[in-house]
């Protein structure tokens, strides 16, 4: 009787130790999930005027890839060009001797890669004239000690809008909006008419190019375009359409009004199997996208796009949405930009979330950095996120990388109801994190838009190896459990006298 009146309890302690050492098994054989950490954040500039520094452009030297390069555009006091070195991975910078071209006053849209060598190229527009449109793209070269390698070549005329590059060895591709000689007639948007995306391509490290060709019909109202090199002779040019958001396109609007809530824009993209020489017909990467506010077309918000290295699959980001209801996406492509997979949401639901940047680590980590808005309800102060995804964008893992929020209420457009913090942030992938470039307004004011650029380095680990300890203690548990419960077992009387095992 007694044998039988403790079988319960060890029945149960049986059953308690056997789900316990199942479940420290089970954890045990489940990979780690990988996480990010921010280090504190730095600055490039060195915070000692009244300057708006934004829409960074980062790019790394191949030969040491401890020295980072960024170029950035000034809105204040005047317009102009930044541009600044690291040799020693983002810890500190300095500013690099510019030409008379990237130092004069309405220097704009500045862009950096590097090639091969070295050579670093810095690609920039001059503004001219009483309304400051493009009056010509350039491409400075400097040597491999960061010297200007003679002057700079003039690689676009008059009216050519938002030039980006892409190098790949000694190639190199530039792509632009070539506005209508209309569009001279509008200080901030662009004119109806014809106004396509073109692209010019080198073969020689950009010493020479081809003449343009037209990628989009130009009849589109299609803003900041980026192209993309992918994998063998694919290249790929995405952008913002803004279909029949006519009143920003032509920014018609008064600042103040909010924008239709019927209007639609489109994240887009055209494909060349070729090398550039020809491209294919618009694919839609993401529609029917709801508008955010309204915009300044020429210093509009560019989607993010990205080629991983390793095959050259292709990510797009882009945000959408209004107020708390404003959320960053990302969408893939396995075919050059031909289709697209359907868009993940990057962080959490109703994040006010706006401008993100992709970026594809050497092992295919995609990390995208944004604002986000979501701890202030007035929809002001905005915090830099970094998302890292380690299974091809299907889900993300964050962490807020700023050590303090910022005003989006400070920047150029501020007086006309339009703040902009840049029409692009930028991220730079690593092997083992990233580095995240944006505009920081903690010193400025709505009267006084000063705009510093941070930066901030995240180590990021991928999905961690097994805990084997904790599923060797686990199945010794579970083994303790399954033992007890055979003495419970046997003290019931559940076994015959000739039974036990």
């Amino acid at each position: 009787m007694r044998e039988a009146g403790r079988a319960k309890p060890l029945l149960a302690a049986a059953a308690a130790l056997a789900v316990i050492g199942v479940a420290a098994v089970g954890f045990g054989l489940t990979s780690r999930p990988g996480s990010l950490r921010p280090a504190a954040n730095e600055f490039v500039n060195d915070r000692t005027g009244a300057e708006a520094h934004n829409s960074p452009s980062v790019a790394v030297d191949p030969r040491r890839s401890s020295t980072i390069a960024v170029a950035n555009r000034l809105d204040a006091p005047q317009l102009g060009c930044a541009l600044s070195v690291s040799t020693n991975d983002g810890a500190t910078w300095a500013p690099i001797d510019r030409t008379p071209g990237l130092a004069a006053p309405n220097c704009f849209w500045p862009r950096v890669a590097y090639l091969p060598d070295g050579t670093l190229l810095v690609l920039y527009t001059d503004l001219v004239g009483v309304s400051l449109l493009p009056g010509g793209t350039w491409l400075q070269r400097y040597d491999g000690d960061r010297r200007p390698a003679g002057a700079p070549q003039k690689v676009a005329g008059d009216l050519a809008y938002h030039a980006r590059m892409a190098v790949e060895g000694a190639r190199v591709w530039l792509s632009w909006v070539q506005a209508g000689p209309a569009t001279g007639d509008n200080q901030l948007g662009f004119a109806p008419g014809d106004n396509p995306v073109v692209v010019a391509r080198s073969t020689d490290g950009g010493r020479t190019f081809t003449p343009p060709v037209h990628v989009s019909n130009g009849q589109d109202r299609i803003i900041q375009p980026t192209v993309v090199v992918g994998a063998g002779p694919v290249v790929t040019v995405g952008a913002l359409d803004l279909a029949d958001d006519v009143l920003d396109y032509q920014a018609s609007h008064d600042g103040q009004t909010p924008p239709d809530a019927r209007l639609r824009w489109r994240v887009v993209a055209w494909t060349s199997l070729d090398g550039g020489a020809t491209f294919g017909p618009k694919a839609t990467v993401a529609g029917a996208l709801v508008v955010p506010q309204l915009i300044i077309a020429d210093l509009g918000p560019t989607p993010g796009f990205a080629a991983d290295p390793r095959d050259g699959r292709l990510y797009a980001t882009w945000d959408a949405g209004r107020g708390s209801a404003r959320d960053c996406f990302v969408a893939a492509s396995d075919d050059g930009g031909r289709t697209w997979s359907g868009a993940v949401r990057v962080g959490p639901t109703a994040n006010a979330q706006l401008l993100p940047a992709v970026s594809v680590a050497p092992d295919g980590r995609v990390d995208v950095v944004f604002y986000d808005r979501s701890r202030d309800p007035q929809d002001f102060q905005q915090d830099l996120v970094v998302a890292s995804s380690f299974d091809g964008g299907r889900s993300f893992r964050w962490a807020t990388v700023s050590d303090a929020p910022s005003d989006s209420r400070i920047g150029l457009g501020a007086q006309q109801g339009v703040p902009l913090q840049g029409d692009q942030l930028a991220a730079l992938s690593r092997p083992d994190g990233a580095l995240a470039f944006w505009a920081d307004t903690s010193r400025g004011s709505p009267a006084a838009n000063v705009q510093d650029l941070a930066v901030a380095s995240v180590e990021i680990t991928a999905h961690g190896g097994r805990r084997w300890a904790w599923a060797g203690v686990g199945g010794a548990v579970a083994a303790a459990g399954f033992a007890l419960g055979l003495v419970g077992r046997a003290d019931s009387g559940k076994f015959g006298p000739h039974e036990l095992p």
